[in-house]
């Protein structure tokens, strides 16, 4: 009788389980980025967020990142172009950031983690 209940809840608890895990997560809002110039090492490029704040979309996220500078080492190399205006998905980057000697402003790191272009995935 134990081990009929213990199995029971076992396999109860495996359901719920893999119910609660297929529901999709939101991604990351298409952000419209500009593109300023390389950061103070080398590899990292700073960023301007200009997203329009009106703009809803649906299934995604803006998370913290809104508008405003970042810094990214992950630019894919044919868009690291200074003046370049793309539509890019950002993520916070907890993990590192650039390492520089004497800068007055530092930026807050992001992955980037897809180019969109008129809902089409690039990156």
């Amino acid at each position: 009788m134990k081990n009929t209940l213990r199995t029971i809840f076992f396999y109860l608890g495996l359901t719920i389980l893999t119910v609660s895990c297929q529901k999709d997560a939101p991604a990351p809002a298409c952000l419209q980025i500009e593109v300023i110039g390389e950061d103070c090492e080398t590899g990292w490029y700073i960023l301007k967020i200009e997203n329009d704040a009106n703009s809803q979309q649906s299934n995604n996220y803006l998370g913290q990142l809104q508008n405003g500078y970042v810094t990214t080492d992950n630019l894919p190399a044919k868009y690291q172009k200074e003046g370049l205006r793309i539509n890019a998905a950002l993520e916070l980057n907890g993990e590192y950031g650039p390492r520089c000697v004497a800068v007055a402003v530092m930026y807050p790191a992001v992955k980037v983690t897809n180019i969109c272009n008129s809902g089409r995935e690039l990156f």
